[in-house]
């Protein structure tokens, strides 16, 4: 897990390679798998400076996700 300080809404990041899973955690609760989502944008979201906004533009209308429940 990928901790994300410098943003305000995303609070954690992991990622399963074997199974292509982008796992997105907010502060404000929530977890959210994106599915099928490659390498490289996982990459690019951990070297953004704006993660948020990252997370918009490529992952959020890019790829199925599924709310996990805590």
């Amino acid at each position: 897990m990928h901790q994300l300080h410098h943003s305000r809404a995303v609070s954690s990041v992991g990622y399963d390679g074997a199974g292509r899973i982008l796992r997105v955690y907010f502060r404000g609760g929530g977890r959210y798998d994106y599915l099928g989502v490659p390498p490289r944008v996982f990459a690019g979201l951990l070297g953004s400076a704006h993660p948020w906004t990252e997370w918009g533009n490529h992952i959020k209308n890019s790829y199925p996700f599924r709310r996990v429940e805590p």
